[in-house]
């Protein structure tokens, strides 16, 4: 009875050849390689597919050299108590955005923005909400366990300098989950899961990610 009274939510983005990727990005590519309907012993599929493609996490490695890689972050890092914090009709985040808000410690802080309605669009939006470096170093403070967002990227593709937000989060040694489909979530508490593939000597993998009441 205790289970059925929680909600699971994917908030996961599906992976096809229609999946919205980054600029430069290669989409997925599945393919079928036999068929029991053709008069194969076995279905079997191949598929291809980038680090940073759909719901994916981003290590600190990502963004710094010689940053810890995906193989080297906790496991709590993927798992445990998350806020969601609704941020929409804003086209940038600052810190003062965040500094009235009651946000706990040792969370994956989750944020939602308008970037939601970007998510399944054929083509790439530069017109994102973004994250202000100032706004990441304040929820650094907080020791979050993470920090997810909306889109592929928490700074403007064209920021003049590189990925000031991510470089911050990243020195922090805090992963970012990204392309976090939150549309249809509401602000509050949950219990988060992400975990990607166990890969080796990478600074970020596709996930599942789940939200539990």
């Amino acid at each position: 009875m205790e289970c059925s009274s929680r909600q699971l939510f994917d908030i996961t983005l599906p992976l096809s050849e229609h999946t919205l990727v980054y600029p430069g990005d290669s989409p997925p590519i599945i393919r079928r390689v036999s068929d029991l309907e053709q008069g194969d012993s076995l279905t079997a599929s191949t598929f291809s597919l980038g680090c940073h493609v759909g719901t994916h996490v981003d290590a600190p490695a990502h963004f710094l050299a010689h940053g810890t890689l995906l193989e080297d972050l906790a496991l709590e890092c993927f798992y445990g108590p998350a806020l969601v914090i609704r941020q929409q009709g804003k086209q940038l985040i600052e810190k003062a955005d965040m500094e009235g808000l009651s946000i706990p410690q040792q969370h994956h802080i989750l944020l939602k923005t308008d970037n939601g309605s970007l998510l399944h669009q054929k083509t790439f939006s530069k017109e994102y909400c973004t994250l202000s470096a100032e706004a990441a170093a304040y929820l650094c403070e907080l020791h979050p366990l993470s920090i997810g967002w909306d889109y592929y990227s928490l700074d403007a593709l064209t920021s003049p300098e590189t990925f000031p937000a991510h470089t911050v989060v990243a020195q922090a040694n805090i992963p970012v989950f990204v392309c976090l489909n939150l549309v249809d979530i509401e602000e509050g508490s949950y219990w988060f899961s992400g975990f990607p593939l166990r890969l080796e000597g990478v600074e970020g993998a596709p996930v599942r990610a789940i939200l539990r009441t």
